[in-house]
């Protein structure tokens, strides 16, 4: 697969997405982007997401990982594009401290109810069998009010 066109992280690019008004296309984000003063990594980012219909901040991040988010990613031959593998894998982005992304982490976070602070947010993760580098990286979040999965997102993107 090609070299990734994606310079910043989904925290960052959430940052900027503040007031958006989910569900939302791709236009939508960019325009609100525009509006929060992205800078322009953020904003060719949001240009390199897929054209389609974002129900949340965390279909946003999917969307940068499935388009192999600040690295290179590679797919083995023969295998179509799904969910990538239960501990970062093959499709991990390269040069991060950790294989693990925002959007996995976030698929172990079902079910959350906020606010909570960060005991709810690893109580959580465990009930979903959140995998040991999936909990390492929450206990590495400082404790606050979670507000939201975007906050999550925000405070994961501070420590990965």
């Amino acid at each position: 697969m090609a070299e990734a066109r994606f310079k910043v992280n989904p925290a960052t690019v959430e940052k900027y997405l503040a007031g958006v008004d989910y569900p939302a296309n791709r236009q939508d984000l960019i325009d609100r982007a525009r509006m929060n003063n992205a800078d322009r990594d953020v904003m060719d980012t949001l240009d390199g997401l897929p054209d389609q219909t974002y129900h949340s901040p965390i279909d946003v991040s999917k969307a940068m990982a499935g388009s192999g988010f600040g690295s290179r990613r590679r797919t083995p031959a023969g295998e179509g594009a799904g969910p990538a593998p239960e501990r970062g894998g093959e499709n991990a982005p390269i040069g991060r401290t950790t294989a693990v992304s925002v959007a996995e982490v976030q698929r172990y976070l079902r079910g959350m109810h906020y606010p909570a602070g960060i005991s709810g947010v690893i109580s959580q993760a465990q009930k979903n069998n959140a995998p040991g580098d999936v909990l390492d990286i929450l206990n590495r979040i400082r404790d606050r009010e979670f507000r939201s999965a975007a906050d999550v997102s925000k405070a994961l993107g501070e420590v990965m």
